[in-house]
């Protein structure tokens, strides 16, 4: 009953894409060091596996086979197949394309810089791998479940442990306003829009809900949805609510508990 208001819902929000430009947080404590260089590693291996790679390898039937095994292929990890639980971790470093590869970074860099601030380079590159493996894990449950797919199709990308960091910016941010830039299709609108962080976040985090929902939905009837990770997304987000508790040294969690507190 509800399959097709989600359907109209998401097909009209697949045409607006909202661009975080900046926020309100205070100066950088350091560098963003690890920040740096978690993009810097996903840079790197995307352009090693597709420019390095292929003329290394030679046959191109062996390199996508290689490529195949690296990423997550959710009924392969339940079998015990390829690189297993292995190829959760190999294919969050991953990227389908420049654009794949460049929007992730992007996202991981805007909301990555204040956590690592609040974290520390160190426990900010543990708790990014704790996203990774959160939202893979995530990814094979919900992908394996679905009646006409099955867990066959392979998953690439970092947006699983890139949603885990926004979730956490979310829990200890979410005052925050965020300045937004609104693209209609490609077509950037021309109006600043100030939003609280919290708003910015529900906007991506109902999308991902509407198509884990709408992917259920079709594949009941023998059909095929998106091929959009939502469970990764949803698992990413579980784990950056709850994880970043281990993570946060004991006087940001008072801060947290005190909405009078300011930065």
């Amino acid at each position: 009953m509800l399959t097709l208001p989600f359907l109209m819902l998401d097909y009209l929000l697949s045409f607006v894409f909202l661009l975080p430009l900046q926020d309100d947080r205070g100066r950088h404590q350091s560098f963003p060091t690890m920040t740096a260089a978690l993009i810097l590693v996903n840079t790197l291996i995307h352009g090693f596996v597709y420019y390095v790679l292929p003329p290394w390898i030679g046959d191109e039937e062996s390199w996508l086979n290689l490529m195949l095994n690296m990423m997550l292929v959710p009924a392969d990890v339940l079998a015990g197949q390829g690189l297993g639980a292995l190829s959760v971790i190999s294919s969050a470093f991953l990227h389908a394309d420049w654009s794949h590869l460049i929007g992730n970074m992007f996202f991981l860099y805007f909301f990555g810089r204040k956590l690592e601030d609040a974290l520390g380079p160190a426990k900010f590159g543990l708790f990014y791998l704790v996203c990774v493996f959160v939202s893979g894990i995530a990814s094979v449950l919900g992908e394996a479940t679905l009646p006409v797919s099955q867990g066959s199709i392979p998953a690439l990308g970092a947006s699983g442990a890139v949603m885990g960091i926004v979730a956490a910016y979310l829990f200890l941010y979410h005052e925050q306003r965020i300045r937004t830039l609104a693209f209609l299709a490609v077509i950037p609108i021309p109006v600043r829009l100030y939003m609280p962080a919290w708003v910015f976040i529900l906007y991506t985090v109902m999308r991902d809900i509407m198509r884990g929902y709408l992917e259920q939905q079709f594949q009941a009837h023998g059909y095929l949805y998106s091929l959009v990770g939502s469970f990764a997304h949803l698992g990413g987000l579980i784990a950056g609510l709850t994880c970043v508790y281990l993570f946060l040294p004991p006087e940001l969690i008072y801060y947290r508990h005190r909405p009078d507190a300011t930065q």
